[in-house]
């Protein structure tokens, strides 16, 4: 599948002019920064130009649990509102991560200009959503199985069908991947364990390989 970002098909010096005509905000942070918080309404977009973050939800009981991974042109913010009764969601950095801010309103309202490049970046935002949405559907999937087992290979099938390959190496740490996963991290490095014994996976630190079928 053809990889879409905010800003594909869309010329560099038309982004430029875009730049300027959105007022787009930079701005870096570093390990640990909160990037943002969301609310019910935020009206902004953030897109990630390098460097990587985590959206968290984090419950009344103030637990935390790990919602998205975000990765360079990873867009957030208000075109993917959640549900906020109760529940706290706010998008950390976990390493040097540069952003970029724009004004969501004046991404979706029509310029007086009627220009090209804007009408494909909001098409590229509408797939951008569809796109969300599936994933959201697929982990729902993964969250659904039965055994953390179970959820581990669906998590690895749905990675390995996104990268169309066998081989690849996990976005995110295993302490990362057993909250995304809701397991526990010690019963799920027991199952990784079992899978790589029985010929399933090959494991050398999160570099994975598909080998077999259980």
């Amino acid at each position: 599948m053809e990889h879409i970002t905010l800003f594909t098909d869309i010329l560099p010096e038309e982004q430029e002019r875009m730049r300027v005509c959105f007022k787009v905000r930079e701005a870096v942070f570093q390990n640990g920064e909160t990037i943002m918080e969301y609310a019910s309404s935020m009206k902004k977009i953030g897109l990630i130009q390098e460097g990587r973050a985590v959206l968290y939800c984090c419950d009344e009981d103030g637990n935390e649990y790990v919602i998205d991974e975000l990765n360079k042109d990873s867009v957030f913010g208000e075109p993917f509102l959640l549900p906020s009764d109760s529940q706290h969601y706010y998008v950390c950095a976990t390493t040097e991560t540069r952003v970029l801010f724009m004004d969501y309103e004046h991404v979706i309202k029509r310029c007086e200009n009627a220009c090209h490049h804007h009408s494909q970046m909001v098409s590229n935002l509408l797939q951008m959503t569809a796109l969300r949405s599936r994933q959201q559907t697929d982990r729902i999937y993964m969250l659904s199985r039965s055994t953390t087992r179970k959820k581990l290979m669906a998590y690895l099938h749905a990675l390995s069908t996104e990268k169309n390959e066998e081989k690849f190496k996990l976005p995110m740490s295993y302490t990362a991947l057993a909250q995304y996963l809701s397991v526990d991290r010690s019963a799920m490095m027991r199952e990784l364990k079992n899978l790589a014994d029985e010929g399933v996976i090959r494991r050398d630190g999160r570099n994975i390989e598909l080998t077999g079928i259980k």
